[in-house]
Formats: structure tokens, sequence, C-alpha cells
């Protein structure tokens, strides 16, 4: 039967979902800004984790650059003037800065270390090593830049969205290098056969893929959530691959600490599903406890180096004990302001002794982050640096329930935060700049994506 002289034709058109609109090309609005993020972190995680501080300042004047065009623009900067809950973690953040800045100072409590007095070098200050406690200072003040870059680029689903598949992309391409450069012997390991890449220490990487293997599997479980059931197995292939490629990494570091983190990661991962859910069986749990279980049977096969490395715990327990048990004496010594930020190995060469000089002569750092801010910044500079941190996991936990959109993703960035804080505890990954500018990124990124400002 013939349509009606007049009337125009209608074409049933279905609209395409917002997965669907997104194609790999071209890129879409705000790629530019989460490749402007996230691509110099990755650049300082090759060049030495910007271990050394040419490439640690490189990295904040690029991003320096990076937050004042975003300030430049009024949409951006609108953004950004939107974010709630920063008040709080900014004054926290100050009074660190004020307290490191006073300790360049005769002035701070507690007076000038007697060392300067000592040496001649009077009136001296708290810090025992200025030009160390002032590049510290750059360096912190750099990774206020960083988080709000992060925070500016998480204020948009989208472009939160862009930047978390980039971090994914980069890492499978790092990671790889990695590999091949471990097996064929051609990236040359401070730990012997153990995988680091370009960070100088296995456990620093350890940490790194354990982010990057938590990120994936929150994004594989949100992909599977969202695909039909026709589409499952093809959406879950992929990144069933880059997770695999960050397990086998994590796995060749050889990383006792980095593992039992990633494992601590996966648990709170399951755990804020839980919550999130109201206590329910979900499919989402149901495939966590299926990727623990396949995680175990991988280093059954194939982590024989950290199976060999747990056998060893004993002896390198003791290790980290008496530096821990020297270092705490060093930290009652000068408890209200400690040494100064940066004043780690400067401390070691004072505590060192005949008894002490085995396992004190060759490291970079006490092999725990808090009692290494508690040694470096005292009390009075610890406590407001941890209370700062804990307030930007909080507010973001708080979000990622009362939002229902990107909640995997930000359930998956909060497992992260586990990881960090939980390898803090045995080793110095954060001590790597590079690594604590990933972190910060992270950490603003949550903390913006969390409010759903944003959907753009």
């Amino acid at each position: 039967m013939s349509e009606p002289k007049g009337e125009p034709k209608r074409r049933s058109r279905r609209k395409p979902s917002a997965r669907e609109a997104t194609p790999l090309w071209p890129p879409q609005p705000g790629t530019g800004l989460a490749l402007a993020g996230v691509l110099p972190l990755f650049a300082t995680h090759y060049f030495y984790a910007g271990l050394y501080n040419t490439t640690g300042f490189s990295l904040i004047l690029a991003m320096g650059v990076i937050l004042a065009v975003c300030l430049f623009r009024r949409d951006l900067r609108q953004d950004l003037m939107r974010l709630r809950g920063l008040e709080v973690p900014g004054a926290l953040f100050a009074v660190v800065i004020a307290l490191a800045l006073l300790s360049l100072t005769p002035f701070a409590p507690g007076g000038p270390h007697p060392v300067w007095e000592f040496t001649g070098q009077g009136p001296g200050s708290t810090s025992i090593d200025t030009s160390s406690t002032s590049a510290e200072i750059i360096k912190l003040l750099g990774l206020s830049v960083i988080f709000l870059v992060g925070a500016i680029t998480g204020s948009s689903d989208r472009r939160a969205r862009i930047a978390i598949w980039l971090i994914l992309g980069l890492g499978l391409a790092l990671g790889l290098w990695a590999f091949f450069g471990s097996v064929t012997g051609t990236v040359y390991s401070t730990g012997g056969r153990r995988l680091e890449g370009h960070f100088l220490n296995p456990n620093t990487a350890g940490t790194f893929f354990a982010c990057l293997l938590i990120l994936t599997l929150a994004m594989l479980t949100r992909e599977i959530r969202a695909a039909g059931a026709k589409e499952k197995l093809v959406r879950a292939l992929p990144l069933s691959a880059i997770a695999l490629t960050f397990a086998v990494c994590l796995l060749m570091t050889g990383s006792r600490g980095a593992s039992l983190a990633f494992v601590g990661a996966a648990v709170t991962f399951i755990t804020l599903q839980v919550f999130s859910k109201g206590f329910k069986l979900t499919r989402g749990l149901a495939i966590g406890f299926g990727l623990l279980l396949g995680g175990a049977l991988l280093v059954y096969l194939v982590g024989d180096l950290l199976v060999e490395r747990f056998f060893g715990t004993d002896r390198d327990a003791g290790v980290r004990t008496s530096i821990w048990a020297a270092h705490w004496k060093a930290f009652l010594a000068a408890p209200i302001m400690g040494y100064g930020l940066g004043t780690s190995e400067s401390v070691n060469l004072t505590v060192m002794s005949a008894s002490t000089f085995d396992y004190l002569m060759n490291i970079r750092g006490i092999l725990n982050v808090y009692l290494q801010w508690l040694e470096q910044a005292g009390v009075l500079g610890a406590v407001p640096m941890f209370l700062c941190i804990g307030w930007l996991i909080i507010w973001t936990g708080g979000g990622a329930f009362s939002r229902t959109r990107m909640t995997l993703p930000l359930i998956g960035l909060l497992a992260v935060d586990a990881a960090f804080l939980l390898h803090g505890i045995t080793d110095f990954a954060l001590e790597a700049y590079s690594m604590s500018a990933f972190w910060a990124y992270l950490l603003g990124l949550q903390f913006a994506l969390a409010q759903g400002t944003s959907s753009r």
C-alpha cells in the first residue's frame, strides 16, 4: 500500500548510544587535555621515574604550562571553580608548605639543628640539608599543579574516561617494552633478573603495574556489565589481554610488597562494590572473585621468582625491621619538625655505625613512606599531609557511592589508592617523583570525577 502523497517518508533510525558514538578516530573532544596530562607523566616514568631533579622539574614545568592554558580557557576554568571540598585539603597542604619553608630558617619550633653550630655555619636551620629541602618544596608545589590538572580533566566524565584509557594504553606500551627489555637483557636491571624498566627499582615497577592492573580490572568489569550477551566476549578480550600483560609484568618484578598491595587493592575493589550494591551478590562481585582466583593460578604457573622471594621474607623482614628501628630512633630525637624534607639520605648517614653499616650502607629510602615523612617533616608536617590525602580519598568514596555513572572507574581509582597506601608500608615507590606525580594526577582525577560536575 502506497503512502499518502504529501506526507514525508519516515525512516526508523536508532539513536546511537554514548559508547557507539565514541569511535577511536577522530579524537573526541577532551582528548587533547587528557593526552596533555597523561603523556608527560609516562615520559617521566620512562626517563628514570623522575629520580633526577632535572627530570622532575621538567615535568613540573610542563604541567605548569598545561595548567596555565586550562586557566586561560573560560570553560575549563569554570569546571575547576565548580569543584567543592578543596578548601580543607588546600588549607592542610598550605600548612605543610608553610612548615617546610619555616624549616629553612632558625625560627622553627625546636630551633636550628645542632649540626649547623658544630660546623660553624650558623645561624643554621631546622633542616640539615637546605638545598634538598628547597628542592622537595618545589616538587610538592609541582604535585599540587599536577593534582589540579587531573582535577580539571576529571571534571568531565568524557575527559576522565579518555584519560583512563590513555593511561592503560600507554601503560601497555611501557609494559611490553619493559617485558621484552627484561627477557632479552637489553634493559639493565639493578635487581638481577627482576623486571624494573627504567624505574631503577623492581619494587617501584611492581607498584606501577599493580596500580595499572587493578585499574584495568575495573574497566574490564565495567565493559562486561555494560555489554549485551553477544558482545561480552568481544569487549572483554582486549582488556583481558592488557590485564594479562600487567599481571605478567607485576610477577616479573618479583615484588612481594607490590603483589600483596595488589591483593589488598583487589579486596578493596570487591568490598566497595559490595557496599555500593547494598551487600547483594552481583555479577561484578563474581567476576572479581574469578579474577582473584585467576591471579592465584597465574602465580602458581609462572610466579616462581615471586614465590622464591617469599621464601626469603624472614631474612629481608629482619633487614627492614633494623632499618626502621634505626630511623625511628632518629625520629624520636627530632619529633616536632624533623630534619627537613628530602633529608632521609643525610639522616641515614648520621645514624650509620659499625653495627648498622651492613643494612644502611646502600639504601635510597627508609622503605616506609609514613616513617620517612615523620622523620623528615616531624609530627607537625606529616600529620597535615596524611590528613590532606585522607580527606581527598574519603571525599572520593562518598561521591562514588552517590553517583550513578562512572561508578566502577571511581571504585577502581579508590582501589589504586589502597595499592599505593599499602605498598608504602614496606617500600618507597612514592619517593620516585614520577610515581608520586602519577598518584597526584589520579587523586585529582577521582576527586573531580566523584562530583560529576559535567557529563560532556
